[in-house]
């Protein structure tokens, strides 16, 4: 497996504190069977806008510590980018990460309220060829109140994103109803921890994966959990 968002890197955003955590957040990871994880800090503008180099740094330096520490885990670079209107310009002047070097790009929006024109900045990303992801659909207000909401953005080339424990209520009952919905009708595509420390996420993990398998098919569990998360590493298209 390989976890689509995660705030493992250290002393750069609200994930990680310190690098003693940080290890500890891979070691429980490898633990429970994930081979790598895309390091998600988040790219907020004024606010949380770390440099781009500093990521690919902090990622290299942590592959080598994890080697050294016989920790079986690789970490990708990557970002968790808040949504604004110049998403494509920020993207296009390399000011984050994409997923591991490739075309797929990890986007949130707010929690409350809706970006009423996210459907052309789906479509303006997905005309010069990048494939944004939505992270964590099932905790924003307007997609809780009904998944449908998800439709036309998928439909201009976006891909979703849950996080893990939203199924055991860990966010609330909307986004839990809302996750059981989206797995049911096979409009997830990726699964993430969305960790930000080396306990909260990781100790609901088994409990959380047992009832996501009985919201879904072994075939479709396998797609989101594997196949597609090694797709955007080996930078291939997702239908």
């Amino acid at each position: 497996m390989i976890d689509m968002h995660c705030h493992i890197i250290p002393n750069i955003d609200d994930g990680s504190q310190n690098i003693t955590e940080t290890l500890e957040m891979a070691k429980k990871a490898s633990c429970l069977g994930y081979t790598g994880i895309y390091a998600t800090p988040h790219y907020i503008e004024n606010r949380h806008e770390t440099d781009k180099i500093d990521i690919k740094n902090s990622v290299a330096v942590l592959n080598k510590m994890l080697k050294e520490k016989n920790i079986s885990i690789t970490i990708y670079e990557g970002n968790e980018i808040y949504i604004c209107n110049e998403l494509l310009e920020i993207v296009r002047d390399h000011k984050v990460c994409t997923l591991g070097k490739s075309k797929y790009i990890l986007f949130e929006l707010p929690f409350s309220g809706e970006v009423l024109n996210l459907k052309e900045i789906i479509s303006e990303l997905s005309h010069v060829g990048y494939i944004p992801i939505l992270a964590h659909p099932e905790r924003y207000e307007f997609i809780s109140k009904d998944y449908k909401r998800v439709l036309p953005f998928i439909q201009e080339g976006a891909l979703l994103q849950i996080n893990l424990a939203s199924i055991t209520g860990y966010y609330g009952n909307k986004p839990k109803k809302c996750v059981e919905k989206l797995l049911k009708n096979n409009l997830v595509h990726f699964i993430g921890t969305d960790a930000h420390d080396s306990h909260s996420i990781y100790d609901i993990h088994e409990k959380a994966l047992k009832l996501i398998t009985k919201k879904t098919s072994d075939k479709k569990l396998h797609e989101i959990l594997i196949d597609n998360p090694n797709n955007v590493l080996k930078d291939k298209s997702i239908n």
